[in-house]
Formats: structure tokens, C-alpha cells, sequence
């Protein structure tokens, strides 16, 4: 059937929801209503749709906040720089094949053309998601 919540969970839910009031996505009466729901819920899912018209916000204490942006950023860049070895050890290795092989038809660049596209889009998103993660949270809190 499902998952009981836990009176953590309830906890937790009635977090998000008192920072969504507090940001103006929710007005009174419909955060008050949300509120006697949540503490009423048995199941995950019913606290879940409590929150799923509500933007995420990661679970954590603003204290730890910039720690934990710090850790997923660098993850994400190790993630492009591993792709990026990648990409150039296997061109590497095709235009040695290609130049040992004759050097005729440069048929390198069936691989080089489109996984040089996969890495620049890669790379566009490492540093858009780098942005985000940097100045997202700050310019919350200095809206709020």
C-alpha cells in the first residue's frame, strides 16, 4: 500500500511548508490547512502531495547549506573533468589508429564532431549548474 510517515517526516513537512508562507507561495488559510493535514498524515504520499506544487529545496540546515553546494559542485565538476579525459584519451587513441592506418579519409571525426557537442553541452551545464548552486541560495536569502 505504502509507507507510514514518520513524525519526523511531519516535522519536516511542516518546515518546507512554514518556508514557502514565509516566501509567499502560500497564503494563509491554504498554509493552515496544509498544516492540519501534514500532522494528520499517515502516509508519505499524502505529505508529499502537500509539497509537490512547491519548489525543492534541499533538506538540510542553512548552517550546513554551503558546505554540502560546495561538495555537490565539486562532484559535478569532477564529473565533466572525467568526461573530458574521456573524450580525449578515446579521440587520442581513434587518430592514432587513423594516422598508423594510412592517414586517408579522416574517419576520426565521426567520433571527434558529435562527442566534441556532447562535451560542450556537458561543460554549458557543469557551469550553469555551478551558477546555480553558487548564487542560488544567496540571493534567496537576501530576497527574503
Amino acid at each position: 500500500m505504502g509507507v507510514r510517515a514518520s513524525d519526523a517526516e511531519r516535522e519536516r513537512t511542516v518546515a518546507s511548508l512554514r518556508r514557502a508562507y514565509q516566501a509567499g507561495r502560500l497564503k494563509l488559510d491554504e498554509f493552515e490547512r496544509r498544516i492540519e493535514s501534514a500532522y494528520a498524515a499517515v502516509w508519505r504520499t499524502e505529505l508529499r502531495a502537500l509539497t509537490r506544487d512547491l519548489p525543492f529545496e534541499m533538506p538540510i540546515p542553512a548552517v550546513n547549506r554551503t558546505r554540502v553546494v560546495g561538495k555537490v559542485d565539486r562532484f559535478q565538476r569532477a564529473i565533466f573533468r572525467f568526461h573530458a579525459w574521456c573524450y580525449v584519451s578515446f579521440n587520442t587513441v581513434m587518430v592514432s589508429m587513423w594516422a598508423w592506418g594510412g592517414g586517408h579519409e579522416f574517419w576520426p571525426a565521426a567520433t571527434i564532431i558529435p562527442g566534441g557537442a556532447l562535451l560542450a553541452w556537458h561543460r554549458k551545464g557543469s557551469l550553469a549548474a555551478s551558477r546555480k548552486l553558487r548564487s542560488g541560495p544567496r540571493r534567496k536569502a537576501i530576497a527574503a
